[in-house]
């Protein structure tokens, strides 16, 4: 998955945006959204699974609610199994493009980027998380993931800066959820700078969405 990734989005758009706005090479400022991306992928079959699959064929989810757990501690639990494997898939994926670019990072950037990667990984296993319980038709549901993942690609800096949009549109999309902390580590990349307000938006947004969907579990559950 990480080569065909590399070849189509990389390949061909470092032969039509060679460069940046800042100025870096596209294949190495496009090169945290394809881990992004990947992690993306990775995320969401195993809650789909969970919260959906499982859930509307009465199988699992509906006896480990029986477990002496808050439903929060159960949506916390499922975010951070399902979160490391997205992130141990991004680790493993940023050794296979070493092989392909050199590695541009320095450790503290490598170690931001984790740290971004986590936080982007929370909200998008929340948002992931809402859309499968609060949806019951696969066709609804696929049908949302799809949008989900159109947003992903293109609206959230991973692939196109937003500059690249008109000033309206830019507007909107640096402020949606899944574009707060890739923004944040592009702004870290780019200068240095730390961005404590977005990373705190990002930690304070997730933690609240765990708070949401446990309350929508319980609920689905009752039913």
């Amino acid at each position: 998955m990480p080569v065909i990734i590399f070849m189509m989005v990389s390949l061909p758009m470092e032969n039509i945006l060679v460069r940046s706005l800042l100025g870096v090479s596209y294949d190495i400022w496009v090169l945290p959204g394809l881990i992004f991306i990947i992690s993306s992928l990775v995320l969401f079959p195993l809650l789909h699974r969970d919260f959906f699959d499982l859930r509307i064929h009465n199988k699992v989810l509906g006896n480990i609610a029986l477990a002496p757990y808050s439903k929060n501690m159960m949506i916390m639990s499922y975010l951070f199994v399902a979160g490391m494997e997205a992130l141990v898939a991004a680790l493993i994926s940023m050794v296979i493009y070493s092989g392909f670019i050199s590695f541009p990072f320095s450790f503290s950037q490598f170690g931001f980027m984790v740290l971004c990667l986590l936080l982007y990984i929370l909200i998008l296993g929340n948002l992931f998380i809402t859309v499968s319980l609060l949806t019951e038709s696969i066709t609804s549901h696929l049908f949302i993931t799809f949008m989900i993942f159109i947003i992903i690609l293109f609206g959230s800096g991973l692939i196109i800066e937003f500059s690249f949009f008109p000033r309206v549109v830019e507007t909107v999309l640096i402020f949606q959820p899944l574009s707060i902390p890739f923004r944040t580590l592009q702004i870290f990349l780019s200068n240095g700078t730390v961005q404590w307000a977005l990373i705190g938006l990002s930690l304070v947004l997730a933690l609240a969405w765990i708070l949401a969907n446990g309350f929508f579990l319980k609920y689905k559950l009752r039913q």
